[in-house]
């Protein structure tokens, strides 16, 4: 079998995959498909301790999923490629499909 997918690419691709797999980052990625947003609008969206949503930023940041900007006292997050948000997008599309 001949694979489309270079074992670098295949291994970034893993990473971003394994990093989307838990609920909670999914939702914090879903959220900043359309807009910047910084740690405490997400804990306040998503009814969780500050302390939470930053772990799961890292592993979000680890994976290359999404990037981070100091603005003066704020740190506001984005999601770092475009295939990202079509990724989320259709699984967005899915769930109401279901």
């Amino acid at each position: 079998m001949e694979s489309c997918i270079d074992p670098a690419g295949a291994e970034r691709f893993a990473m971003a995959f394994k990093a989307l797999g838990h609920p909670l980052r999914l939702q914090i990625v879903a959220g900043l498909l359309d807009q910047e947003c910084n740690v405490k609008h997400m804990t306040e969206c998503l009814g969780v301790a500050q302390a939470t949503v930053s772990q799961h930023l890292a592993v979000l940041r680890a994976a290359g999923v999404v990037t981070h900007e100091r603005r003066g006292n704020q740190v506001c997050y984005r999601v770092t490629r475009p295939w990202l948000r079509q990724l989320v997008r259709l699984v967005a599309k899915a769930q109401l499909e279901d």
